[in-house]
């Protein structure tokens, strides 16, 4: 019987996009795929954004456009895929291009291989004009099989080369509806902890090394602003709730994550990164107020904890000592 949902839903939270949205809409307009619908949540932009939006809505078959407060790109996803209908769902960024058989090509895929996650390659392409590069390089990450959702976390993770994202899958909008997953509020960042538990307890995931995303490196991007203490501060706090959350990921799915080491390493991979936000503060009060709650708070055990090798706690040993002599000083 012919079914009137849609094949996908394309989930968009925009926020004062209006310099980015007609060239994203041109990708869209370019896919190569029948039966799907739009839905755009403008998040409280303060410049044309949803002037832009209203224009280019008639242009598309299915668009159902959602005018909010401002609560962020988490809440703003979260709006869309309540509202979803699709038998697939993706979370594109607005700053980005979608190649024009992305969608088609991934569907068919994950169709015929009855798959929760399905991942793509990508390209970053640079604003000044750089050449652009592969997001995952493909003497490290290769295409796969159909795999279990903790073994091919596992092997990406292992790859070292592995990035957190949502906008290279494609998820089956039933699996993310019975595990009832959401993003988390006002988190930067949130691909971490949501794209490792949907991986644990995904069935049927396969990677594919072909490049269907353009991911764009500007200086308007908040994740490649220029950092000052404000920045880093912001960013240390992310990263705390970020670990945490993993850590209780980690606990909830023991059974599972007691046999994949990479699960503790990026807690410690990205505890070190708190720690190099940290060093980077100008402020010495400022910096000393960081590493008070970085203590007190118990990101420093979480992170040691979860430091399973040698070389681990040997690098994050040289810093306890550095940090504790802040705090002294």
């Amino acid at each position: 019987m012919f079914s009137s949902l849609p094949q996908l839903s394309i989930v968009v939270a925009i926020y004062n996009g209006e310099m980015f949205l007609s060239r994203f809409f041109n990708s869209l307009k370019s896919i190569k795929l029948n039966n799907w619908e739009l839905i755009l949540v403008n998040d409280g932009s303060r410049d044309n954004s949803l002037k832009i939006l209203q224009e280019w809505k008639e242009r598309f078959p299915q668009v159902t456009i959602i005018d909010q407060e401002n609560q962020g790109v988490s809440v703003a996803r979260n709006v869309g895929f309540n509202v979803s209908k699709g038998q697939y769902i993706v979370f594109p960024d607005i700053d980005d291009v979608i190649h024009p058989n992305m969608y088609d090509r991934m569907i068919n895929i994950a169709k015929n291989d009855n798959l929760d996650i399905l991942t793509c390659n990508g390209n970053y392409v640079y604003a000044d004009g750089r050449p652009s590069r592969p997001i995952f390089p493909s003497n490290r990450l290769r295409s796969t099989g159909v795999l279990t959702g903790p073994q091919w976390l596992e092997m990406a993770l292992n790859s070292k080369k592995f990035l957190h994202v949502t906008w290279l899958n494609i998820y089956r909008r039933e699996f993310l509806l019975t595990h009832g997953y959401y993003f988390e509020p006002g988190l930067h960042h949130q691909d971490i902890p949501w794209t490792t538990e949907a991986l644990l307890t995904a069935k049927r995931v396969k990677y594919i090394d072909e490049r269907y995303y353009d991911y764009f490196i500007h200086s308007g991007s908040v994740s490649h602003a220029t950092p000052n203490d404000t920045i880093h501060v912001r960013t240390i706090h992310n990263y705390m709730k970020i670990l945490e959350m993993l850590d209780a990921i980690n606990q909830k799915y023991k059974d599972v994550t007691q046999n994949i080491n990479a699960c503790y390493w990026q807690i410690a991979k990205e505890g070190l990164g708190i720690i190099h936000s940290i060093d980077s503060i100008q402020s010495i009060e400022v910096k000393k107020q960081m590493v008070k709650e970085f203590f007190d708070r118990g990101i420093w055990s979480l992170i040691w904890k979860n430091a399973k090798n040698f070389r681990l706690r040997w690098r994050l040993g040289r810093r306890y000592f550095k940090l504790k002599r802040i705090l002294n000083s």
